[in-house]
């Protein structure tokens, strides 16, 4: 069978479940099998082995389960370098780009105030590994409490040849000793537990039910990690936070009772208060 014969197939039956984007997801399926770029794919339109075919429809009747695509192929883009994932990872998300990106637009001070930076519930690492792969003169720090998630983050960092970041197994700031950083980051779980179990099968099915879980109200981490960062931040220092719908101005409240000013409030495309910068505000 041809490449295009079988991606015309896999699009037929993905259209039935009436999954989204059927070709993209047909074609990432064939080019993860045959292991060429999609550009080699149209312009060979390589014959497919007994075995290839086999793999395909393996992967397919996965995605047919809802299992998310980004665990099938084992890797997804974020911020311009591939990231390992897999089960026991949180995937990625479009919207924490927003984050990175306010850190880098701040390189020239971080560079000129220390140039470390400690990312909390750092999961996959995307944030840690994209900071850092973009400030390459800072030194990044991630912590997560699963072993599973620093084991994907560095595999990560060693796929893109990162060299300035380490990755922790540990809660929050426990593994740390008394190091002062520039900036903190943090995309911790923020969804309130019970609306879990409405997400969308491919989410509350697959993903890890703890990187998702953010105690009754959603805002259990904020609380635990703005309790203690000024311990671990330096004067002026600044921490980005990622949010949840409509958690900003609770935030604020936890952030300000804290000692912290809130510098900015950035919003995703969809209008929604996403990411709080904060500084570190000296008494």
């Amino acid at each position: 069978m041809k490449a295009f014969d079988q991606i015309k197939e896999i699009v037929r039956v993905l259209k039935e479940q009436n999954f989204e984007h059927p070709e993209k997801q047909a074609e990432d399926i064939v080019c993860h099998v045959l292991k060429i770029e999609k550009i080699k794919l149209y312009t060979q339109n390589p014959d497919l082995t007994s075995e290839q075919a086999e793999t395909i429809n393996f992967l397919v009747k996965r995605r047919l389960k809802k299992e998310p695509l980004q665990y099938i192929l084992e890797e997804c883009e974020f911020y311009n370098i591939r990231i390992k994932v897999g089960q026991g990872v949180l995937i990625p998300r479009p919207e924490t780009e927003i984050l990175v990106e306010e850190v880098i637009k701040r390189k020239d001070l971080i560079i000129n105030r220390g140039k470390t930076i400690l990312d909390l519930c750092t999961g996959s690492g995307c944030i840690a590994l994209a900071i850092a792969k973009n400030i390459p003169q800072s030194k990044v720090y991630g912590i997560d409490l699963s072993k599973r998630a620093i084991f994907y983050a560095n595999e990560t960092k060693t796929l893109n040849n990162i060299r300035n970041a380490s990755f922790i197994v540990g809660n929050l700031f426990e593994p740390l000793k008394k190091k002062l950083f520039t900036c903190i980051t943090a995309n911790p779980p923020y969804i309130k537990t019970e609306e879990i179990y409405t997400l969308q099968s491919e989410v509350k099915d697959y993903e890890p039910f703890e990187a998702l879980n953010g105690g009754a109200d959603g805002l259990q981490f904020y609380r635990e990690i703005l309790k203690r960062a000024k311990e671990y931040l330096i004067n002026d220092g600044l921490i980005f936070l990622e949010l949840g719908l409509g958690q900003a101005e609770t935030v604020k409240d936890i952030s300000k009772s804290n000692g912290f000013e809130i510098i900015k409030n950035v919003k995703d495309l969809a209008g929604i208060e996403r990411v709080m910068i904060l500084k570190n505000r000296v008494v």
